[in-house]
């Protein structure tokens, strides 16, 4: 039960986050604005973008319609999957329902742009001087990519863990 609450409420935060945020860029920097908010001169800013493909423009190449489905389809499709991991007990540790909440709540946040939109809006742009430039991304994104990286460093350090702790069969034959 404790599982559930945590994975949905961290879902449920992750993306009143991401809803207010991505509002305050539309307001703030959408459309018509066209305004960065400099957070860090030369390093960080916060500037609109609208995104109708992937990450890193992975399917940009279908048709925007096509694409829009595709990428609205398979987020439904990994929501359902995690609901119901959570449902039917197959996320047993208290930690481990971190990772789902989180990118639950990113990937909602998503598809609800992807549906009122047609496109992702995003803001957060990182960037070094005029050198190397990350793609921009909002915080249903790094919901979804901090909710993996806690389930693989979880899944690793657990199996290491159980791993070590198993006792030497061959060696206590011995």
């Amino acid at each position: 039960m404790l599982r559930r609450v945590i994975s949905l409420g961290l879902a449920a935060l992750v993306l009143a986050a991401d809803q207010a945020s991505k509002r305050w860029a539309l307001e703030v920097l959408g459309p018509g604005h066209h305004r960065t908010v400099q957070v860090v001169s030369g390093c960080f800013q916060l500037a609109y973008a609208e995104n109708r493909s992937a990450a890193f423009g992975i399917l940009g190449f279908l048709p925007l319609e096509l694409r829009r489905n595709l990428l609205t389809g398979f987020a439904v499709v990994a929501l359902l999957v995690l609901l119901a991991l959570l449902a039917r007990g197959r996320i047993r540790r208290t930690g481990r329902a971190v990772a789902p909440g989180r990118s639950r709540g990113g990937a909602i946040g998503n598809v609800i742009d992807r549906v009122r939109l047609g496109y992702v809006v995003d803001f957060i742009d990182w960037h070094l001087g005029d050198s190397y430039h990350w793609p921009t991304f909002n915080i249903a994104d790094s919901g979804i990519v901090v909710g993996v990286f806690v389930l693989l460093w979880i899944s690793y350090w657990v199996a290491r863990t159980a791993q070590k702790a198993e006792p030497k069969t061959e060696a206590a034959a011995k």
